[in-house]
């Protein structure tokens, strides 16, 4: 019980410490990580092939369960970006 109690005076330091250090290693990663410049809204040169080559595998949805619920929380919502929208409609 007495290693205990030593062990909890220290955990405020030790706490204060792993997170400064998870700050520092954060921050020191996303500023070695490069910058991929984007050539347009459509560049896909930041996947890999593999990414780019699976076929699209569509979840299941249960018709009957869909059509059960209150539909009225969606009005107006749309999966499709409203810029891309436009383009379309033009």
């Amino acid at each position: 019980e007495e290693g205990g109690s030593e062990l909890k005076d220290q955990l405020p330091n030790i706490l204060y410490s792993s997170i400064f250090f998870w700050k520092k290693i954060t921050k020191f990663v996303s500023n070695c990580l490069p910058s991929l410049p984007q050539k347009s809204a459509s560049d896909y040169n930041n996947f890999d092939r593999e990414f780019l080559s699976e076929k699209p595998k569509l979840s299941y949805s249960d018709k009957n369960l869909i059509e059960s619920m209150d539909q009225s929380a969606f009005d107006g919502f749309s999966f499709i970006n409203p810029k891309f929208e436009q383009i379309l409609n033009k």
